[in-house]
């Protein structure tokens, strides 16, 4: 089956955010579309994602149960960079996107928010917001 982006272009990532990004490791972000594709059908051309490293979930003692009921299992995925560190990826195409990523990168530790597009092979990241530490629910 053919890639979904044979190229990925990223906008809008302050350099500090660029140092620790996983959306700018080589590949990672193809795999995971494909890897949705492979899993829920075809892809919107527009949509939001958010990555946060698994050992940071971990850290809290697990995904926050907010985060649980705002995702959808089958477009959650644990995915690996290249490196073999693991991610977790969100991805959300409805029409609530901006306030569904807001409420869900809110919760999770140096994670990283874009608004994709897919275009003729390009995958295009829009940075929107990078959070290193969570707010802490009540």
């Amino acid at each position: 089956m053919k890639a979904i982006a044979e190229r990925l272009e990223i906008e809008g990532i302050p350099p500090y955010v660029e140092s620790w990004s996983a959306a700018g490791i080589p590949g990672f972000i193809p795999a995971v579309l494909n890897r949705w594709r492979d899993n829920a059908g075809n892809l919107p051309t527009r949509f939001v994602m958010v990555l946060c490293p698994q050992v940071e979930i971990d850290a809290r003692g697990g995904l926050p149960d907010r985060v649980r009921e705002l995702t959808n299992p089958r477009l959650r995925f644990l995915h690996f960079t290249g490196c073999h560190k693991p991610y977790i990826v969100f991805l959300y195409s409805g029409d609530d996107a901006e306030e569904w990523r807001t409420e869900v990168q809110r919760l999770l530790s140096w994670s990283e928010g874009y608004q994709a597009e897919l275009e003729a092979g390009i995958a295009r990241l829009k940075f929107i917001d990078a959070v290193e530490e969570p707010e802490m629910l009540a």
